[in-house]
């Protein structure tokens, strides 16, 4: 009984002496969605059969903060319902760390973050935080950030590697950077919001000296770009463009630009209209004699969010190809709890696509890839829990089917379902996810 007691003390002399010193808080997070999927990323072929599935993301933050510093760490498990029997042991469930950081804040206006982190800057076009999937995007790294009242600069660099080495710096983890390092820079002008980016992308590129030994190299490429919005009480504004130069992933030149512009206006309360466009430039499929990469890589973006739901071009695909150009046309309507939208995205390549039918010579197919429509819906259940959904069809063209294979004359379709419970994110209508 006495050890007891004395256990007792020592607990709750630990738990005032954390409360003295700082503030513990946890904020818990619940995201489960069921897809329906038949033509998603590329066209349906003959006699495909749909896909059906259940998904979810179960996260908790805790949050530990003092006079000058701060330490986060969020645990999330990612999952496909029934992918483990229910009665054995739980071995294909994704238990990670989507955040784990330090933080130091001198002062008011400055602070040192080290650690994983989930980035997101401006509308996500270029660095994002990838919440539409389960496992969101996570970066380690070192960020610098000054803050006032208009101004904000950040600064971030990342190392990779495998693993502790006692030698070489070869880095080997397929489909991700060595190293990279930005600039970020936004200022607040009264209904005008401007930024600029600059991204220092380096690849772990592998190549054979001339005496035939094997060795590597970090190749880099540079992302530079502007960014302005405009948000009146009716009318708002968008445009952005980042030009892309240096090497590309396999060490060859890169040339490439992205652009963008729109307009949205609020044409009754709570009824708004946009409409705008967007180019990411590519490399022709015709011009053999072309030795330069002109496409561009959005790399770290929510690229969900851009370019049509049904996610055919740069969400895991579509990199160091024809580029795009998608022009489109959007409408949102809120009524008390709920939220609809409608989008429609007419796409063309930026680029030539081979007519890889001709045989006898180097022919080009028509630009166009087609028309997707997509319709979404979210109800407010509360102020941090939401149900969302949409339903998104894709009308492909020749061209689409060669690019990506399917065949144009099937349904190709997308649904989706989902909850989401978010304690202490932006609510109504912005619960849930961006869309």
């Amino acid at each position: 009984m006495k050890r007891k007691n004395i256990s007792l003390l020592i607990s709750i002399g630990i738990a005032i002496s954390f409360q003295v010193i700082g503030q513990i808080s946890f904020t818990p997070q619940y995201m489960g969605r069921g897809e329906y999927r038949h033509g998603y990323q590329s066209l349906a072929d003959t006699n495909q059969n749909p896909a059906a599935f259940v998904s979810q993301r179960t996260r908790l933050t805790g949050e530990y903060k003092a006079d000058k510093y701060k330490i986060v760490l969020g645990v999330q498990d990612i999952r496909t319902w029934g992918s483990v029997a229910n009665s054995v042991i739980d071995s294909k469930s994704l238990l990670s760390i989507s955040e784990g950081y330090a933080e130091l804040t001198p002062n008011k206006k400055i602070a040192a973050r080290f650690g994983r982190q989930i980035l997101s800057y401006d509308d996500d076009r270029i660095i994002g935080s990838l919440d539409w999937a389960m496992q969101s995007r996570r970066h380690d790294l070192a960020l610098f950030k000054y803050t006032d009242s208009t101004l904000s600069i950040h600064v971030g660099a990342a190392y990779n590697q495998n693993q502790e080495q006692a030698k070489t710096t070869v880095y080997s983890v397929a489909g991700n950077y060595k190293t990279f390092q930005y600039l970020w820079v936004n200022k607040l002008m009264g209904k005008t919001n401007l930024g600029f980016l600059f991204l220092n992308n380096g690849y772990q590129h592998g190549k054979t000296n001339t005496d035939g030994t094997k060795d590597s190299m970090t190749v880099f490429s540079q992302t530079a770009g502007l960014r302005g919005a405009y948000k009146g009480e009716k009318l708002s504004g968008l445009i952005y463009g980042y030009y892309q130069f240096g090497k590309d992933a396999t060490d060859k030149d890169l040339n490439a630009y992205c652009a963008s512009a729109e307009v949205s206006y609020t044409i009754i309360k709570d009824f708004s209209a946009t409409i705008g466009g967007e180019i990411l430039s590519g490399t022709s499929q015709t011009d053999t004699a072309n030795k330069t990469n002109n496409s561009f890589n959005p790399f770290y973006g929510t690229n969900h969010r851009f370019n049509g739901y049904m996610d055919y071009f740069y969400v895991g695909n579509h990199i160091n190809s024809v580029g795009l150009i998608d022009g489109y046309f959007k409408l949102n309507y809120t009524y008390k709890n709920l939220l609809f939208g409608l989008n429609t995205h007419l796409f063309n390549a930026a680029a030539d696509v081979k007519d890889k039918k001709v045989t006898t010579s180097i022919a080009s197919m028509p630009s166009s890839f087609g028309t997707e429509l997509d319709f979404s819906m979210s109800w407010k259940f509360t102020d941090e829990v939401a149900v969302q959904g949409g339903y998104s069809q894709i009308f492909g063209t020749s061209s689409m089917a060669m690019l990506k294979g399917g065949n144009t004359s099937q349904t190709s379709n997308w649904a989706y379902v989902m909850l989401i419970i978010r304690p202490g994110k932006v609510k109504w209508p912005k619960t849930g996810l961006k869309m």
